[in-house]
């Protein structure tokens, strides 16, 4: 079982997101966003955050084409109990041979290096992370999302996901979720 982390940079300062990476031992930043880049908070643009983490000892790893978010589609998906379809689409999508090609790298390289998973979303409720996080879970691997520098959370798998030969199928009972 490997151990993964997630992070959202959200409003974060440059200093503060690094020192929560170096506090949580982070060597691979893996960046699922579909797009790298942030008018707001330039300094987490694709080129700054990699010059930024290099001299932190940190690999900076853009995995948006097969990990991103922003997919289209998920009107009439099966998964029923995301109420958002973008979480739909992308639940689709994590059923992709591109997305579990590069999940299961992303596990596997969680076996010799402290990963973690970034997006824009600073809760992780509220983010595509969160999805990623139940397939790893769900393959027997654990995840923190790393919400604060003192506020650690361990990642569950969503009760409203069924398990059908390995497959996440979120179609949970009433609620709806996002």
């Amino acid at each position: 079982m490997a151990t993964l982390y997630t992070v959202g940079h959200g409003a974060r300062s440059e200093s503060g997101f690094g020192s929560l990476l170096r506090e949580s031992r982070v060597s691979v930043l893996v960046d699922v966003r579909a797009f790298p880049a942030s008018r707001r908070h330039p300094q987490f643009s694709q080129a700054r955050l990699a010059a930024a983490l290099e001299p932190e000892g940190i690999r900076y790893d853009w995995q948006g084409a097969a990990l991103g978010g922003f997919r289209k589609g998920g009107g009439s998906s099966a998964h029923t109990a995301l109420r958002h379809p973008m979480f739909r689409a992308y639940a689709a999508h994590m059923e992709t041979e591109a997305f579990v090609r590069a999940a299961e790298k992303l596990a596997a390289t969680g076996y010799s290096e402290r990963i973690c998973i970034m997006c824009a979303e600073r809760d992780p409720a509220h983010c595509h992370r969160s999805l990623i996080a139940d397939w790893l879970v769900a393959r027997g691997h654990h995840v923190v999302h790393l919400l604060d520098e003192q506020q650690r959370q361990e990642h569950v798998l969503n009760p409203l996901v069924t398990l059908e030969q390995g497959r996440l199928l979120y179609n949970g009972a009433q609620k709806k979720l996002f």
